[in-house]
């Protein structure tokens, strides 16, 4: 028996109806009650409950009697359940999800039994600073590596695919303004990758030994500015905007201010990834590591729009 918890996140929503092709009547998925969901993760669960063979449990990661009883007789857990940075950070939940919530998860792992666990991550994962969105992915990823599982921690670069929160998002910022915004100086590189991949990549590591104690960094078969990743958004929607180059500083103060709407569209810790080159240094990565042939983000935007 496998578990997902996450599913109806952007990864995890992909995850599940690959995995049961795979492993019919053998996958089961957490989910929180329907009336604790978003309206996203109401329509996701929606999706999942068409899956013929799928097993649907109510939990909460923050909730260890729930997760006590998802894990009976189960051999393998992915855990997808992590707070992204395109989030709000609305009542700590990045710190409660992200570390108390995973120490919660691979406690009840460790009491079940579960032969292999697989940690949905990110590229570039540092221990940050104390109170920054990067400190609790850092923190998520140290509870499984000092864990007595036989883990692996995935960390891809940013996803593309339909429902890509990085590419919505800078979608309704174009949508929103007459101007296209260049966070800094727009020279900052990314390494999109296909969201199948990612999920095929994952499925992969249920069998694959030579991942255990390993965490694997992975992005697709190009690496893009962020200029011209903006550039490209802006063409596939069709869109005649003059571009604005934003220095950081300046842009943390945006983010501050969009901070305050329901779901804004740039967030202070999506800020965090303009720290570093989002990027693997080797274009052929996800071959080398799992023998898959990357999807290119050029090939994906000639068949479907970027909000897919």
């Amino acid at each position: 028996m496998i578990l997902v918890i996450g599913s109806t996140g952007f990864i995890g929503r992909n995850l599940v109806p690959k995995l049961l092709q795979s492993y019919p009547g053998r996958v089961r998925v957490l989910v929180r009650s329907s009336s604790s969901s978003s309206k996203r993760s109401a329509a996701s669960l929606a999706a999942l409950k068409k899956l013929s063979g799928l097993e649907i449990v109510e939990g909460d990661v923050l909730n260890p009697a729930s997760l006590a009883k998802a894990m009976k007789g189960i051999e393998t857990v992915f855990d997808y359940a992590q707070v992204t940075a395109n989030y709000k950070d609305k009542d700590n939940i990045y710190w409660r999800v992200n570390v108390e919530g995973t120490k919660n998860v691979v406690a009840a792992a460790e009491a079940a039994g579960v032969k292999r666990f697989i940690l949905g991550s990110g590229l570039g994962t540092i221990q940050g600073k104390p109170g920054s969105y990067m400190r609790t992915r850092w923190e998520a990823e140290q509870t499984v590596r000092n864990s007595k599982l036989n883990w692996t921690i995935l960390q891809p670069s940013i996803l593309f695919g339909r429902g890509a929160e990085f590419f919505e998002a800078q979608a309704r910022i174009i949508k929103m303004l007459p101007i296209a915004t260049i966070i800094g100086n727009g020279k900052i590189r990314f390494q999109p990758i296909y969201v199948e991949d990612v999920v095929t990549a994952a499925i992969e590591c249920i069998n694959r030994d030579d991942k255990i104690g390993k965490a694997v960094a992975f992005g697709g078969p190009a690496t893009f500015t962020y200029k011209e990743l903006i550039s490209l958004v802006v063409k596939n929607l069709k869109k005649q905007r003059l571009f604005l180059y934003l220095p950081l500083p300046l842009a943390r103060i945006n983010a501050a201010l969009f901070n305050m709407l329901p779901e804004p569209p740039l967030t202070p810790a999506t800020l965090e990834l303009f720290d570093f080159e989002n990027t693997t240094g080797d274009d052929q990565i996800l071959e080398k590591e799992f023998g898959i042939k990357a999807f290119s983000l050029h090939e994906y935007l000639e068949k479907n729009s970027i909000l897919g």
